[in-house]
C-alpha cells in the first residue's frame, strides 16, 4: 500500500538526516529563525472559506502532474491571487518535494507556509522550523494518541500550528482529544484513495466551534466549493486541480468565488424521481421534501426513499455531479418523530416551518433551518433569538397559507436580515425575478417551490430555467 510505503521510506530518509544534521544542530538553526506566522489566525480572521494553496509536482495515486513548476513563482502567484496560506510537499520520493522549495518559497511570501510531509518523529517537527516552515501536517493515520501529542507539544514550543488530518469519526475524535485546534478533513482514503467528497459533512458537526476545519482533496470545481460553504468551513486546501491548470490565477478566483460568492439553491417539494434527477443536472444544491400533510407536496418518508432509490442520478453518483443534500421540511412535529424520520432517510438538514422554539431546534440531531416569516422589524428581532439555536433562517413571506405560496415579501428587510444571518430566501421566487432577488438581498441561499412548479406540479423546464438564473447571478457577483 503506498502509505506504507511512504512511511517506510519516511523513517530510512529520517534516520539519514539524524546522521547528517543532529539534533541539537537543527535547535540551533531554530533559534535563529523569526517568529512563525499565524496559520490559524490567517484562516479564520476573515468570515469566508480561506485557500490554501499547495505546491504540488507529483502524487502516489495521480503521478506526475507538473513535475516543471517553478515552486516559488506558483507561490507568489498564489499569494497575488488570494491565498491565505501555502502548502509545500516536502516528501522527496512520491511528491518530488524539497526543503529547499519550502526555505525558497517562505522567503518569497508573507503568508504562513505549511510544511506538507508525513511527520512521525518530533525531529522533523525541529527540520520543518529550521527550513522555515510556520506549520506543519500531522496525520491521524500514522500516528498514535501519544504520538500525536507530543508531536502537537513540540510544535507549540516552537510556535507552531499544526494541521492534523482525519479520514474517518474515530480520527477526527482523536484529533479533537489531542487538543488539535486546526482539523483537516481528507476526503481521499490513503490507503485506498478513493474519493468520498462528502465525508466533510459526516464529520463536521463532530467538530467544535473553536476549531478551524479545512477541507482537503477533490476541490476541482465551483460546484466543490460551493459544497463546503454549506458545512461551514474555515479553509480548503487545493493542489491538484492548481498545479494542472493553463490558468491558476482563474481557477483561483473560480473555486473561491464558487465558496463565498455563490449562492445556495434549494428546490422544495419534490416528490417523483425524474425531478430529483433534473434538479441534480441543473445544479441544485439541497432538495426539499415535505412532511406536512395538508400540503399537496406533501410526501410520505418511504416514498422518499423509493423515489431517491428510482433516480438515475443520486444512487449512482454520476462523477460530474456535486449531489445535494436532503432536507426534510417538518410543522410542528415532534422532536422524536423528526429525529426519527431523519435517520430513517439519511436527511441532512431538518426546516422547522412551523412554531418551534429556539430550544426545540436544539432537540434536533441535525442542523436546523428555522422558516420566520419577514414582514417587520419585529421579524428581525425573532431572527435574532434563533441565530444560535439554528444552522440557518429562511425568511418567507406572511400569510395564513402554510409554504409555497407563490407571494413575494419585501427584499429591503430580507436584505438587512441578511446582513445579519445566513438566510435562504424564499416566497414568490421563479426564474424572471430570482436574478433581481439575489442581487439585491445578497441571501446566502434561495428556496423555491412553486416558481417552478405547472398546474401545482414540479415542471422540469422551469427548474432548469431557476438554477440557469441562479448561477448566472453568480458569475454577475463576482
Amino acid at each position: 500500500m503506498f502509505l506504507e510505503r511512504i512511511v517506510t521510506q519516511t523513517r530510512i530518509d529520517l534516520e539519514q538526516h539524524k546522521r547528517e544534521q543532529p539534533l541539537e544542530e537543527l535547535q540551533r538553526r531554530v533559534s535563529e529563525q523569526t517568529p512563525a506566522r499565524d496559520l490559524r489566525q490567517a484562516l479564520s480572521s476573515r468570515p469566508q472559506v480561506n485557500l490554501i494553496a499547495e505546491v504540488k509536482r507529483a502524487s502516489p495515486s495521480k503521478g506526475m502532474l507538473a513535475p516543471h513548476i517553478d515552486p516559488v513563482e506558483l507561490a507568489c502567484t498564489y499569494e497575488q491571487n488570494g491565498a491565505a496560506a501555502i502548502s509545500v510537499l516536502t516528501e522527496p520520493h512520491f511528491f518530488l518535494g524539497s526543503s529547499e522549495f519550502l526555505t525558497a518559497i517562505k522567503a518569497a511570501v508573507n503568508v504562513p507556509v505549511l510544511r506538507k510531509d508525513f511527520i512521525v518523529d518530533e525531529y522533523q517537527v525541529y527540520e520543518a522550523r529550521a527550513w522555515g516552515a510556520d506549520a506543519i501536517l500531522l496525520i491521524c493515520a500514522i500516528l498514535d494518541d501519544a504520538q500525536l501529542s507530543h508531536l502537537l507539544q513540540v510544535a507549540r514550543t516552537l510556535g507552531m500550528h499544526c494541521l492534523v488530518e482525519a479520514h474517518s469519526k474515530e480520527e477526527a475524535q482523536r484529533a479533537i482529544s489531542a487538543g488539535a485546534m486546526i482539523i483537516g478533513v481528507n476526503s481521499r482514503d490513503l490507503v485506498s484513495f478513493k474519493m468520498n467528497p462528502y465525508l466533510i459533512r459526516d464529520l463536521r458537526s463532530l467538530i467544535p466551534a473553536d476549531r478551524v476545519v479545512v477541507a482537503e482533496s477533490g476541490i476541482h470545481t465551483a460546484a466543490d466549493a460551493r459544497r463546503l460553504a454549506r458545512y461551514d468551513v474555515q479553509a480548503m486546501l487545493v493542489g491538484e486541480s492548481l498545479v494542472v491548470s493553463n490558468d491558476v490565477p482563474g481557477q483561483m478566483r473560480m473555486l473561491l468565488q464558487g465558496a463565498n460568492k455563490s449562492t445556495q439553491a434549494k428546490i422544495c417539494g419534490l416528490r417523483t424521481p425524474e425531478h430529483i434527477d433534473t434538479c441534480i443536472e441543473a445544479g441544485a444544491d439541497l432538495l426539499g421534501f415535505i412532511f406536512h400533510e395538508p400540503s399537496h407536496r406533501y410526501i410520505e418518508p418511504r416514498q422518499v426513499k423509493a423515489a431517491l432509490k428510482d433516480s438515475k442520478l443520486y444512487n449512482n453518483g454520476a462523477s460530474e455531479h456535486a449531489l445535494p443534500d436532503l432536507v426534510g421540511v417538518f410543522v410542528n412535529k415532534e422532536a422524536a418523530y423528526i429525529n426519527e424520520v431523519a435517520e430513517e432517510l439519511g436527511l441532512h438538514y431538518i426546516q422547522l416551518h412551523g412554531t418551534e422554539s429556539p430550544a426545540f431546534c436544539q432537540q434536533i440531531k441535525r442542523p436546523v433551518i428555522k422558516a420566520i416569516q419577514a414582514g417587520s422589524q419585529i421579524d428581525l428581532d425573532l431572527l435574532l433569538s434563533y441565530r444560535d439555536a439554528a444552522w440557518r433562517i429562511l425568511l418567507d413571506t406572511p400569510t395564513s397559507e402554510w409554504g409555497g405560496t407563490g407571494v413575494t415579501h419585501d427584499w429591503n428587510i430580507a436584505r438587512t436580515a441578511a446582513q445579519t444571518a445566513q438566510i435562504l430566501l424564499a416566497g414568490g421566487l421563479n426564474p424572471e425575478n430570482v436574478r433581481e432577488a439575489v442581487l439585491h438581498v445578497k441571501p446566502w441561499g434561495v428556496d423555491v417551490s412553486s416558481g417552478v412548479e405547472t398546474n401545482k406540479q414540479k415542471d422540469s423546464q422551469k427548474i432548469r430555467a431557476f438554477m440557469q438564473a441562479v448561477r448566472n447571478t453568480d458569475t454577475i457577483q463576482e
